[in-house]
Order: C-alpha cells, then sequence, then structure tokens
C-alpha cells in the first residue's frame, strides 16, 4: 500500500475502535498520522481521542506530545501548552519543531518580540527557510514594523518563488510603506525569475497605474491575461483605465472578455453599457443595461 492507503486504513480501523469501543494498538507513526489528519480536518474532538490514546501506548514519545502542544494552542490552553514545551526543550534543546511552537505560544501571548528572538536563535539551523522567514515576517506585521517584515517576506519568497501568500504580504507591506517605486522594483525583478506569474503582472499594472504609467500599465495587464486569461481582476483594472484613456471601444472588447469568461458577470454588462452611452450609442447601452439588471 502507499502511504495515502496507509493513512486511510489506519483512520478507518481507529474509527472503528472508537465505534465498538473497543481498543486496539497502534504505532506512534500511526498515531501521528491519525491525528494530523484529524487536526487539518478541523476534527478536534477525534483528535483529542486520538491523542490520549496515542500517550497511554506511547507515554514517552515527543512527537506525539508536540500534537499534545497544537491542540493546547486551538483550545487556548496556552500555560499548558507553554509548560509542556519548556519540558520538552529542557530534555531536547534543539528540537526545531518545539521552539517554532514555542514562538507561536508566545506570538499567542502578544509577545511577539520575544516570538521573533526565538525564531531567529534557529535560522541557521533549521531546515525549512522559507516557513521560518514567513513566520518571522508575521511577527513583524504584527507590531507594524512593515520594512522588517518586507524584508522577510521576500527572504521567504526566495525559498519558494510559487509562495502566494508571501507574495501578498509582500505587497501589503509596499502598500503601508506607500513605496510604489520599490514596489515596481521588486516586481519587475520577481518577474524576470518567475514570468508567467498573473498575480505579478496584475499588481506591476496597478503600481504603473499609481504612477500614470498608462502605457506600461496596459502591457502589465496584457501579460497578466496572458499568462491566465481566466483570471478577471488584470480584465477589470484593465478595463477601468482604457475607460480612463477615453479608449471605449477597447474598454468594450476588455469587458466582453469576461462576459465570455463569465457570461453572468453583472459588473462587466454594466461596464459595456456605460462605454456605449459615453459613445452615444444609446441602443446597445439600453441593451446591456437591461442585460444587467436581468
Amino acid at each position: 500500500m502507499d502511504n495515502v492507503n496507509d493513512i486511510n486504513f489506519s483512520i478507518s480501523r481507529f474509527e472503528k475502535m472508537v465505534k465498538e469501543n473497543s481498543v486496539l494498538f497502534f504505532d506512534s507513526l500511526e498515531f501521528e498520522n491519525i491525528i494530523s489528519y484529524y487536526l487539518d480536518t478541523g476534527k478536534l474532538t477525534l483528535a483529542k481521542k486520538a491523542l490520549k490514546l496515542s500517550l497511554s501506548q506511547h507515554p514517552s514519545n515527543t512527537n506525539l506530545s508536540l500534537y499534545e502542544i497544537e491542540i493546547f494552542i486551538q483550545e487556548d490552553k496556552l500555560k499548558n501548552a507553554l509548560d509542556l514545551v519548556n519540558s520538552i526543550l529542557m530534555i531536547e534543546t534543539n528540537n526545531y519543531e518545539a521552539i517554532i511552537l514555542k514562538s507561536s505560544i508566545l506570538s499567542k501571548q502578544k509577545k511577539h518580540n520575544k516570538s521573533i528572538s526565538l525564531l531567529k536563535t534557529i535560522i541557521d539551523d533549521y531546515e525549512n527557510k522559507s516557513e521560518l522567514f514567513y513566520q518571522i515576517g508575521i511577527e513583524y506585521l504584527f507590531i507594524e514594523n512593515y520594512t522588517k517584515s518586507n524584508y522577510y517576506f521576500k527572504k521567504s519568497l526566495n525559498y519558494d518563488y510559487l509562495d502566494h501568500s508571501a507574495l501578498y504580504n509582500i505587497l501589503y507591506c509596499y502598500e503601508m510603506i506607500k513605496d510604489s517605486n520599490g514596489l515596481i522594483l521588486f516586481l519587475k525583478e520577481y518577474l524576470s525569475k518567475n514570468p508567467y506569474n498573473e498575480i505579478g503582472w496584475h499588481n506591476l499594472g496597478k503600481s504603473y497605474v499609481k504612477n500614470k504609467m498608462y502605457d506600461e500599465a496596459i502591457a502589465s495587464f496584457d501579460y497578466a491575461i496572458f499568462s491566465d486569461d481566466t483570471f478577471t481582476s488584470p480584465y477589470i483594472d484593465k478595463g477601468k483605465l482604457l475607460e480612463k484613456m477615453k479608449k471605449y471601444d477597447e474598454a468594450i472588447n476588455n469587458y466582453k472578455e469576461i462576459i465570455s469568461i463569465n457570461p453572468n458577470s453583472s459588473y462587466a454588462l454594466f461596464r459595456i453599457a456605460f462605454c456605449y452611452e459615453k459613445k452615444y450609442d444609446y441602443s446597445n447601452s439600453l441593451n446591456y443595461y437591461f442585460k444587467c439588471i436581468n
């Protein structure tokens, strides 16, 4: 059996055991997979049942204790979580997963600077650099230090260029520090390494609009559409810009592309009607206004 089938078999066996109110033996790895599955699917009650049984069968297993800490955090039992994680770190000082969990507890306690300091102690040794830098970036967001937050999100993105969460947070940081020129430079560099990223092109176009660089903005929106022609946001922003430039025929054709993707887009129908009205083509304008109302 492959890994997925193994996990499904363990879960089915565990749920049968619960239903029949019997007790079966599972090895520690099976318990880890069962508990992880229930936590990921939001089934906290079953996760706690599996954890309780796992600790009775494997009382000294550290990985199972880490799941206990996760459950304490989810239940907002932060003192219990902190006591348990500290007891683990007294024995296993380099248990990086425990350190990550402790930083989460500190963050929940609004001790963000302490959380950051703790995370920085494992930068050299922790293998998942993308995850670590991202978490540091989040902690800096909590204390509204957008410059440092931006720095760590960029470091995270360097390890995983497909991480849209890091990318969106970088965009947010640039917005908060009001550095549109810096954002344009960042996006141009990012797109040179990831040229088919529709989110990058779309946001580059929006940045060009803010800087009144309209031709560059249109080109960026077109690249975003080329990268993913079902992504409607660049069509919308391109249409707005074409209207602003009084290029109503081009705007109408652009909005019709949205209709081809989503025939019931009331927004696109309304904008088409508005553009026809601006062209004094009242017959087509009324036609599209009626379609919008319908």
